[in-house]
């Protein structure tokens, strides 16, 4: 072999084994805060919400509704007639209403939504 072929053999090598980096450390994973007392994490998606709590006591309640679906979707309290607007995809509303002992429908108005499943109940102690 000539030196020539030598020389850019051992460039390709270095150049091979010389560019690789040790991968960074894994970052441990974020944890999601808790819901600050009073506050109702809501996720909307097709079709259903989820929520972080279905019992709450009376007083001052916040809704934090995150539409996690790939269509609008709303949040209203039957009872009260307290809505959101409708939320697009990947954003949140809140909501924020005095609630009363009892148990309160929650749905999604947007048409055929309610239908397909998207209602809950919220019990109010």
């Amino acid at each position: 072999m000539g030196l020539m072929a030598l020389v850019v053999l051992a460039a390709v090598g270095a150049a091979a084994c010389g560019g690789r980096q040790a991968a960074p450390p894994e970052q441990p994973q974020a944890q999601p805060a808790a819901p600050e007392e009073g506050t109702v994490m809501v996720t909307t998606r097709e079709f259903g919400f989820t929520l972080s709590a279905t019992e709450v006591p009376a007083g001052r309640v916040k809704f934090v509704v995150r539409n996690e679906g790939t269509v609008e979707h709303d949040f209203v309290i039957v009872e009260l007639d307290k809505r959101t607007s409708q939320i697009r995809p990947g954003q949140t509303e809140e909501l924020v209403v005095d609630l009363r002992p009892g148990t309160y429908t929650l749905v999604c108005e947007v048409p055929g939504h309610k239908e397909a499943g998207m209602t809950a109940k919220l019990v109010v102690r």
